[in-house]
């Protein structure tokens, strides 16, 4: 029976050896659930959503009377201004003008959540109390796992 303390010695140096070739400079160790997919979506010329009329604009057209002569006359004309709103999933524009113009763009961005574990340690150095073999109390330091975590 005097060799079961050498062979607990052995297992215990053996375990502490191991756990040495594992370390990881004191950083710990996270498991990381992340999936960043960069995509090209090419997609037709969308319909309008909303299409209204918004008001009438005046436009000075220069009107020559002969061909010869250099003198002009401004003719007004009438030009309807329309408001157009597409709208997708990912973006809200809206356009207007006689010579159209972007009056409003929103876009819906995806947002992406990372969620980080880390992985808990399970081997340590540290004080322990017991009971021994031969008989009597133990106090000392000694590897521990840990099987049950709270």
């Amino acid at each position: 029976m005097k060799w079961l303390p050498w062979i607990l010695v052995v297992l215990l140096s053996i375990a502490l050896l191991f756990s040495w070739l594992r370390h990881d400079g004191g950083r710990q160790q996270v498991d990381r659930d992340t999936v960043t997919v960069h995509d090209t979506i090419r997609d037709s010329i969308p319909q309008p959503f909303v299409v209204r009329f918004d008001h009438y604009d005046t436009l000075y057209v220069p009107f020559y009377i002969d061909t010869t002569a250099t003198d002009s006359v401004l003719v007004p004309v009438a030009i309807p201004i329309e408001r157009k709103e597409y709208r997708t999933d990912d973006y809200r524009a809206v356009i207007s003008g006689y010579r159209p113009s972007l009056d409003v763009m929103e876009v819906y961005r995806k947002t992406q959540t990372v969620t980080v574990t880390p992985k808990p340690k399970r081997w340590g150095i540290g004080p322990q109390v017991g009971v021994g073999y031969p008989g009597g109390w133990y106090v000392g330091v000694g590897i521990s796992y840990d099987v049950w975590q709270w």
